[in-house]
């Protein structure tokens, strides 16, 4: 029996506990990232397959004397949403299982723009020795963005390694420039999406820091919305619907795209014109909210009691609808503004069923 026969069958009498174990780490790993508070797309295990194990021990550059030294046998992948996540899920692996740096690869810091694919932390771990697997044993753990990993899929799906361990270019010249386009493009995007992640978490916090100052003038948006919500003036009014509709507050903001643009059809565009809208209009939020209910009920089939909970903002939702209501425009125009609001959020573009509800709804709450 030649050695790499007896390695396949090694392999055979292993496969079934090998693929168990790398399971066992995949959910191990999950529950790390878990509690650690990391969001990442996947994380994924696989048993290398006998055909491209068989591939592996062909490799005249290689030279396998006994299963174990095969550390992919197992092999694990993370992929994060960003680059910069990497080396957190890195340092958590460090932490947990014993690395056998020796066999490990830092390939996240490359600058081939041919190896974007490979630009990956890629450790090479022992198995943890409760798990019964003899001590040379190792896997493999793979950390790489969603976009490397996309990279890495399609161009395994095409049936090309651009690179053969950083020697030999496996295409032709000019297709492999194209290859080097796309990678730089992916490249810039990952670099793109920590940019701006780390910019809407700054504009969050000055959408915070506008809503302790009162609200002096940001634009309504899904963001500022969600800092609005969480003010004095506007959780005090939550709270006094929720009372009224004996309903208890949630957490999450009441539909907020929705919402924003509501409020635009109001004319409420801004931090600064929503506080002053809601001042103008909260003392009489209350009077509206039964008439509206037994409208909405008869026209709408909406009744109150399929509310579960009042969300943050909820009642931002009738301070747009007084705000319409209420204005200084005759009659038939808020009709028309109602209507168009109807058309765009509610139905489909359908002026017919719009006009129906805002002209039932104005003389419902006139």
């Amino acid at each position: 029996m030649s050695n790499h026969e007896e390695i396949l069958r090694d392999y055979r009498a292993h496969a079934d506990a090998l693929e168990a174990l790398g399971r066992s780490l995949e959910a191990e790993l999950r529950t790390l990232l878990t509690d650690a508070r990391l969001d990442v797309h996947f994380v994924s295990s696989r048993l290398k397959a006998e055909e491209s194990l068989k591939k592996k021990l062909a490799r005249p550059d290689k030279t396998y004397r006994r299963l174990w030294d095969v550390t992919d046998l197992v092999g694990l992948r993370v992929a994060t949403y960003f680059e910069d996540s990497i080396e957190e899920v890195a340092r958590l692996v460090e932490e947990r299982f014993a690395v056998d740096y020796r066999h490990s690869v830092d390939k996240l810091r490359a600058r081939d723009h041919g190896s974007f694919g490979y630009r990956s932390v890629h450790y090479v771990c022992a198995f943890p020795t409760s798990l019964g697997m003899p001590a040379e044993a190792r896997f493999e753990i793979q950390i790489r963005t969603a976009l490397q990993h996309a990279w890495a899929e399609i161009e395994h799906d095409l049936g090309y390694k651009l690179l053969v361990d950083g020697g030999a270019v496996a295409v032709p010249q000019q297709i492999r420039r194209r290859f080097s386009r796309i990678a730089s493009l992916l490249e810039i995007a990952d670099q793109e999406f920590v940019s701006i992640r780390n910019d809407l978490h700054g504009y969050r916090d000055r959408v915070r820091e506008d809503g302790a100052r009162g609200g002096v003038g940001l634009p309504i948006d899904t963001l500022s919305l969600d800092a609005v919500s969480r003010t004095p003036r506007v959780d005090a009014l939550d709270r006094v619907l929720a009372d009224k509709l004996a309903k208890s507050i949630g957490d999450e903001v009441f539909f907020p795209g929705y919402l924003a643009r509501m409020l635009a059809h109001a004319g409420i565009t801004s931090t600064a014109s929503l506080h002053a809208a809601v001042d103008e209009h909260a003392p009489h939020v209350l009077d509206m909210v039964v008439p509206y209910f037994v409208f909405a009920r008869s026209a709408l089939g909406l009744d109150v009691d399929d509310l579960p909970a009042i969300q943050r903002g909820y009642s931002l939702f009738f301070v747009a609808h007084r705000a319409i209501v209420r204005g200084p425009e005759l009659g038939l125009s808020k009709v028309a503004r109602l209507t168009r609001m109807y058309a765009e959020l509610d139905f489909g573009g359908d002026e017919a069923r719009a006009h129906e509800i805002a002209s039932g709804l104005v003389s419902a709450l006139g």
